[in-house]
């Protein structure tokens, strides 16, 4: 009796230890670890890592469920490209990912990348300087929010045969090319943000299906918001305005004709009645 009683005890601590190791744990960087990706990798699916203020090199790989964030907000948090041929977080084949409160820059690829990905959270971030700001590939369920992705040398967020996504309240400005670009993505909720003074396109949606674009912010680009080779995609209460730099010589164009006829009435009037 007293054997069985012992194992019992035996067995319930054990299991208690068990189930203690399996909950979540917190890693902090540079606590911890000094490196990012040496504390991503020794992460469990479901921890956090947490990253302290500073300015940190390198380019992060996340394969498993985690969530990643910084301390103190992108502002304070910047992660350069140690390798500018590659993103500089890339989420591949993994669902369940937050990144959240990071600037991302210097990447000749994206400041963001997530390939074959689902169910996961951008957030909170900036994207500048890249080729890309953030940049979604072949991935699905997808919320990406509140994210700044400016002055990146293509756009400021790509979506590419991505869809059932949701961009929220993410600013995307003064981009070479375009502010947001839909391509073969279909399904996608573009809703509540802006994409102004970017160098030609505001949002463009090419072979696009059945996604909703509302509520958008979209001021002076070349043009505001292209929809080609799609079907079905509802566009509605977009507040738009084409960069005034393109339109006012048009504008002034006109001005000069009209001013011009009504000079030749009055001279003709003036003379006429001489």
């Amino acid at each position: 009796m007293i054997l069985r009683v012992l194992t019992a005890l035996v067995c319930g601590a054990l299991l208690h230890c068990w189930n203690s190791d399996l909950k979540a744990a917190t890693i902090y960087v540079s606590d911890n670890y000094k490196i990012i990706q040496d504390a991503v990798d020794h992460a469990r699916s479901g921890d956090t890592v947490v990253v302290r203020e500073g300015e940190y090199h390198g380019n992060i790989v996340i394969t498993k469920p985690l969530i990643l964030k910084s301390e103190k907000g992108p502002d304070k948090t910047v992660v350069k490209a140690a390798d500018t041929s590659e993103p500089v977080f890339r989420v591949s084949d993994v669902s369940n990912v937050t990144i959240s409160g990071f600037t991302a820059t210097e990447s000749s690829v994206a400041g963001f990348y997530l390939n074959k990905s689902v169910n996961s959270e951008i957030s909170n971030n900036k994207a500048i300087n890249n080729r890309n700001g953030i940049f979604l590939y072949s991935s699905e369920h997808i919320t990406v929010t509140d994210n700044k992705s400016d002055f990146n040398n293509l756009t400021g967020i790509y979506l590419e045969a991505s869809h059932n996504n949701i961009l929220e309240r993410n600013e995307t400005n003064s981009n070479k090319e375009k502010g947001i670009f839909l391509n073969a993505s279909n399904n996608n909720a573009i809703v509540n943000n802006i994409a102004n003074r970017n160098e030609w396109n505001g949002i463009t949606m090419w072979v696009s299906n059945n996604n909703r674009v509302e509520k958008n912010e979209v001021m002076r680009n070349t043009y505001s918001i292209i929809v080609s080779g799609s079907i079905g995609n509802i566009v509605n209460d977009n507040y738009t305005w084409t960069n005034l730099y393109i339109i006012l010589p048009i504008i002034l164009i006109y001005i000069g004709i009209i001013l011009f006829f009504i000079q030749r009435k009055i001279f003709s009037l003036i003379y006429s009645g001489s």
